[in-house]
């Protein structure tokens, strides 16, 4: 019997999407350029403007484009790593927190092995600035008369997850990059439970956070095995139920 294969039709509105998208994944529009009218696209291509006009939204939908009413349209600086994380809010709500360690586990250690070796100068001084920035807010914690102690967990829980964001830059791996956006959601969850239990005392605070000061010296002065170790003592703590 002869095996029939369906031929799929594209729509002219698909073919314009994908031609517009080559526009400026090819770097023939940039970032911040005004790209041409509807009305002066649908000429180009031979199409109405309703095919423009949705494969534009299309296009500003996944964060290729701006469209400003009176103004024109835009092309977008694409932030890849921004778009997944918000699109994976929606799906690993339900993510098991041991899931999330075990993933966090496994693209954490390679990017700080990569970051051993590739980490600039510039990269270090923001991991240790953010690593300031938490030990500052911990200490005005625990110094004001009456804090407001669920502000101060979810800001703190913020900037855990900033640094880590920054260690994983430090790769210079687009795709460990994506991969840990894809966790941030279930991620920041945990940090904000990690985080009220930690911010107990000042001391227990910065026996925490000094753990990232010690990471930080360790990728500073390439000690792979000195990095690996802080960082391991850095995700059994999240297990720590003291």
């Amino acid at each position: 019997m002869a095996v029939q294969h369906k031929i799929k039709k594209v729509s002219a509105t698909d073919q314009v999407y994908d031609q517009l998208r080559q526009l400026i994944g090819d770097g023939t529009w940039k970032p911040g350029e005004k790209i041409p009218t509807e009305g002066q696209l649908a000429e180009d291509f031979a199409v109405n403007r309703l095919t423009v006009r949705v494969a534009l939204q299309r296009l500003q939908a996944i964060g290729l484009l701006d469209i400003r009413v009176g103004s024109g349209t835009y092309v977008k600086e694409f932030d890849m790593c921004g778009n997944i994380q918000e699109l994976s809010a929606f799906y690993t709500d339900a993510t098991s927190p041991q899931d999330a360690l075990e993933y966090r586990d496994i693209i954490e250690t390679e990017c700080v092995r990569l970051a051993v070796e590739r980490r600039t100068e510039e990269e270090l001084a923001a991991f240790w600035q953010q690593y300031e920035r938490m030990e500052g807010h911990a200490r005005r914690y625990f110094q004001e008369e009456d804090p407001a102690a669920d502000q101060a967990f979810t800001l703190q829980a913020d900037m855990s997850l900033e640094i880590h964001t920054i260690l994983c830059a430090m790769a210079h791996n687009s795709l460990l990059n994506y991969a840990f956006a894809i966790t941030k959601a279930p991620l920041r969850q945990l940090m904000l439970q990690n985080v009220t239990r930690r911010m107990r005392t000042l001391e227990t605070s910065l026996l925490w956070l000094r753990r990232y000061a010690q990471l930080h010296d360790h990728i500073r002065d390439r000690d792979l095995e000195g990095s690996l170790t802080c960082l391991k003592g850095l995700m059994n703590s999240q297990l720590d139920q003291g």
